[in-house]
């Protein structure tokens, strides 16, 4: 419903022993950075193949399932709210995985440590029932073991977009990350359909301890993967502490972007949180059912993904932004109101409508951060982008709860139709994303067209610009 998709140096990817003092010097460490074609071609194989693995992961520890086992938990409003938000406020500590990813020298090494601790946690939540922790107390505790988890999972994906984007080659990062995402969102799929097919069938809490068991082994078997990942070796100097916080606020276009991501996200978070819960305890579906709209999400977003990618290289990432926020601020949450327990056919469409709009903003988003970042400072921009939208997120999210209890208070009927409480917080959360554009105009992307002119080509009846 959401997820991936950045003067002074910050926390580049560097080995800190290189110095760049000679021309002679330079030009030796820029031939040791570069890698092979056959790298490139293995290590990109393998990440589609570490991203499907770590995606069953984050299906059967994310959305549906942790919302059933916090359900199933008894877990009020605020911590529903909560446990949909935390993972935002770890992003938190990207710029320190920034700053210690730039004293380590290589980004490698430190993901793969980030990625193990934040995965293996999950571990816990899967044997909850065996720790003695009070029943009263278990919401609270898987709450702060998912923040726990979320600080290795956020400095993970913080290095490891850095790491990635120094190996996919620019011009085919919107068809590559597309096609990944396609693929990955099938591995969700297959996944999501395993889960929901175990969850009817098998009792609780067991049935919850077993989806969580399986997906921390695929995660951890995506770590293994992660070693056979190839590395370029930058050059850059010592990262400067300071500079990770200060720089990308510095740069006049990044700091536009930066605005853009706080608002989005938030607007985003407003509303996210309560999708499965209205799911489940107001559509009164069951988890199969949330495994088949989770379905048709994934084979549009296969065919979907690849096309976004594809506009995002010829027309810019910006167009596909637009599109894909206005998708997300109005088809979407126009599909969750207009369904009820015994008419789902708009949850059904809406599956549909998610796949475009993520498939579009998710990639785009990452693209466009990694061509707004400089390319020196890569990292430290990119950190900065998800503690902002991090804290934003949080933000969003944390107040999605008390939104959505003082919403209930008022849910009047006509006509045979109720309106909810979720109802009012997807308008809310509906009308504050469709404004997100006002932020994204402002923001450069060298080439890239106006959303008009694109729809002008696309739609030539389109009247012209005045």
């Amino acid at each position: 419903m959401a997820a991936p998709p950045p003067p002074t140096l910050a926390a580049p990817a560097v080995h800190p022993t290189i110095h760049p003092t000679a021309p002679a010097t330079r030009t030796q460490a820029r031939r040791r950075a570069q890698l092979s074609a056959k790298a490139v071609r293995r290590t990109l194989n393998l990440s589609v193949l570490e991203g499907g693995l770590v995606q069953l992961f984050l299906n059967w520890t994310t959305g549906s399932v942790i919302i059933g086992y916090m359900l199933h938990l008894g877990a009020s409003a605020t911590e529903l709210g909560l446990i949909g938000s935390v993972p935002l406020l770890a992003q938190l500590v990207s710029p320190f995985a920034a700053y210690f990813g730039g004293l380590a020298g290589r980004l490698k090494g430190l993901t793969v440590l980030t990625a193990l601790l934040g995965r293996a946690l999950w571990l816990l939540a899967a044997f909850l029932p065996l720790l003695g922790v009070p029943e009263g107390l278990q919401p609270t505790f898987m709450v702060g073991l998912v923040l726990v988890s979320s600080l290795f999972q956020a400095s993970t994906a913080t290095l490891w977009t850095s790491w990635l984007g120094g190996v996919v080659p620019p011009l085919r990062r919107g068809r590559y990350f597309g096609f990944r995402t396609g693929v990955v969102g099938i591995v969700g799929m297959t996944a999501n359909l395993g889960a929901g097919w175990l969850l009817d069938r098998v009792s609780a809490p067991l049935n919850f301890q077993l989806v969580l068991g399986i997906g921390v082994v695929s995660a951890l078997l995506g770590v293994v993967l992660l070693l056979f990942h190839a590395e370029p070796r930058a050059v850059q100097p010592k990262p400067n502490f300071r500079a990770v916080f200060r720089t990308p606020w510095r740069d006049p276009n990044f700091r536009k972007f930066l605005l853009f991501g706080i608002y989005w996200q938030a607007s985003v978070l407003v509303a996210a949180p309560f999708v499965f819960t209205y799911f489940i305890d107001r559509l009164k579906m069951s988890f199969t059912e949330i495994a088949i709209w989770s379905i048709i999400a994934s084979v549009t977003a296969f065919f979907s993904t690849s096309l976004w990618g594809r506009v995002a290289d010829r027309y810019g990432n910006k167009v596909v932004i637009a599109v894909g926020t206005a998708l997300a601020g109005s088809t979407m949450p126009l599909s969750w109101m207009l369904a009820s327990d015994l008419n789902l056919w708009p949850i059904w469409l809406s599956a549909v409508f998610d796949a475009l709009a993520w498939g579009a903003v998710g990639p785009a988003i990452f693209n466009l951060a990694l061509v707004a970042a400089p390319k020196e400072e890569r990292t430290a921009f990119v950190a900065m982008f998800s503690f902002a939208t991090g804290a934003a997120g949080f933000v969003g999210g944390l107040l999605s709860g008390p939104l959505l209890v003082l919403f209930s208070r008022f849910e009047p009927s006509f006509w045979g139709f109720t309106w909810t409480g979720f109802h009012s917080l997807f308008l809310l959360s509906g009308l504050l994303r469709l404004q997100a554009w006002r932020f994204l105009r402002p923001v450069h992307e060298p080439r890239a067209w106006r959303t008009r002119d694109v729809l002008r080509t696309l739609l030539p009846k389109l009247p012209p610009a005045r």
